[in-house]
């Protein structure tokens, strides 16, 4: 193998921090918040196996890093995920081989089949990744391939009139209400409140949520740098509910919950006009909603992705993830498992 001009080490969570910030203050637009330490903590918290790493030339500047997390999948199918990384510069092939011969011992230390990496440039192609078409990225990305960001850079009262009309009169619907609007630092954050609310949530639309433990490893791995959660309260009940992350410019709206006593009054409005306040008070420039459908039925603003439209925004879409090939077999297993399971 020839030699590489480019090393992949292996690093602690402190000197990833540092590489982190170093390519920050370079790259254009924001890195999420899932490449940030504070997310590192959060999978060790849950007992997940977390690969800190950095990338760097002769001049031993760096030109990418990542966190890379050890997930299980049946009859032993492993495998190395980046959430939305790694954080690069630019990609090449020479970035490509000095990750694969990185990667190579630590898949079989782990025993896991692939590597999976989510943010490989549209314009890259390289014949050792292998590419993931749009149905398996739909059923075996752990992150949506679409989010919806929304510039907060701008004045308040034009985001203001940016909103929807619907979305304007919820606010106010809850201002008549006499909406009491409590931020919390993550240590602080009632938990078995929004607990409640998220899992009122999931029962009422259908869709499933962690345990509670899940989420108290969340507001353990961040520190009041990292976000905050807010409360909606009416008549002294807590009615809606918001955590949101903030990193580099940019804020996440990750979880969310609200109570079936006060839908009339739609109090998750003013739970996100509040965050987006406050984020513009930290010096975020970006409200990021997390991931939408790729197409509103209709063009209709219905269900989650039309309740984050009507903040106004536009959609980001992302390239579909590579993999990293260890194990054929079990990776072609791996890729059958998925789509017989989307069926």
């Amino acid at each position: 193998m020839p030699e590489q001009s480019l090393t992949v080490r292996q690093v602690d969570a402190s000197e990833y921090a540092d590489a982190l910030t170093e390519l920050e203050d370079v790259l254009e637009p924001s890195v999420s918040f899932l490449q940030a330490p504070m997310y590192g903590r959060l999978q060790e918290h849950s007992d997940k196996t977390v690969v800190y790493f950095i990338a760097y030339g002769t001049d031993k500047h760096t030109v990418a890093c990542g966190i890379a997390i050890r997930y299980t999948a049946p009859w032993g199918m492993n495998f190395l995920y980046c959430p939305y990384g790694p954080v690069a510069i630019s990609w090449s092939s020479e970035l490509t081989a000095a990750l694969r011969h990185f990667f190579k011992p630590i898949a079989r230390r782990l025993q896991c089949a692939f590597v999976r990496l989510d943010h490989i440039s549209a314009a890259h192609t390289d014949t050792t990744i292998v590419p993931i078409t749009d149905r398996l990225a739909r059923t075996a990305s752990l992150q949506p391939r679409a989010e919806w960001l929304l510039d907060i850079s701008k004045l308040e009262d034009e985001l203001w009139m940016g909103f929807h009309k619907h979305a304007r009169y919820n606010i106010r619907l809850a201002e008549r209400a006499q909406a009491d609007v409590k931020f919390f630092t993550p240590a602080q954050a009632p938990l078995d409140d929004f607990f409640r609310l998220m899992k009122t949530t999931a029962d009422r639309d259908g869709f499933s949520i962690f345990d509670r433990s899940y989420y108290k490893a969340y507001l353990q791995a961040m520190t009041p740098a990292d976000g905050f959660m807010i409360i909606c309260y009416i008549d002294g009940t807590p009615a809606a509910a918001g955590l949101f992350v903030t990193h580099d410019a940019q804020a996440h709206y990750v979880f969310a919950g609200s109570s079936d006593d006060y839908r009339k009054i739609a109090p998750a409005y003013s739970v996100i006009w509040s965050a987006i306040k406050k984020s513009r008070e930290r010096g975020c420039l970006i409200f990021n909603f997390g991931g939408v459908t790729e197409a509103v039925k209709g063009q209709k603003l219905i269900g989650v992705s039309g309740f984050k439209r009507r903040f106004g925004g536009s959609q980001v879409d992302h390239p579909n993830p590579g993999d990293l090939v260890y194990d054929r077999p079990r990776y072609v297993l791996f890729k059958l498992y998925k789509y017989l399971v989307s069926k």
